[in-house]
């Protein structure tokens, strides 16, 4: 186990664990799983995360802590979005091992991250940059060197995994294909 700065606690961290099966569990099961003594020393230390864990009382002295359903849906979504540009970016590999017969880069990965992630959280297709230009954006979001970040759109560009509008010169706009989404 690593403590991460969400959890400074090894024993709130076990706790996770443990509710991460999804099924509701007693103040004494939790403190068996984590090494407390005393069931007693549950609630208060779950207190705290009573946004994310639901306590239901049970009788004068049970206690039954499950993880809420918005916590449950959110990492469900977080991870089906992650599968997907997953699968996209093999997708991508393919297409640019048979086009320019060679794999993606570091840059050009990171590219069809941002630009994947992008469509599937906002429901886009298209990227427009209205602050700032679209590679200095993917530039800062991804901590590249905006050369580099031009230099992997014009690849991509090139290869037919990304469209750019107006021209290629000076896009305002950038797409991920429909040969990737499809």
């Amino acid at each position: 186990m690593e403590i991460t700065p969400l959890f400074r606690s090894e024993k709130t961290l076990a706790t996770f664990e443990l509710l991460a099966d999804l099924r509701p569990h007693t103040a004494a099961e939790i403190a068996a799983y984590v090494g407390i003594d005393d069931s007693r020393e549950v609630y208060p230390r779950l207190k705290r995360w009573a946004t994310l864990i639901d306590i239901k009382k049970i009788g004068i002295r049970k206690n039954i802590y499950r993880l809420k359903d918005r916590v449950v849906e959110a990492v469900k979504k977080g991870l089906k979005i992650s599968t997907k540009a997953e699968k996209v970016l093999k997708k991508a590999e393919k297409v640019m091992k048979k086009t320019m017969g060679r794999e993606l880069n570091e840059e050009e990965k990171a590219v069809l991250e941002f630009l994947i992630n992008y469509w599937k959280q906002t429901g886009k297709k298209w990227y427009e940059g209205k602050v700032e230009p679209v590679v200095q954006t993917i530039a800062r979001i991804k901590g590249l060197d905006p050369s580099d970040v031009v230099s992997a759109i014009l690849s991509l560009y090139q290869a037919g995994l990304i469209a750019l509008w107006p021209d290629a010169d000076r896009p305002k706009k950038v797409a991920v294909t429909k040969t990737l989404l499809a």
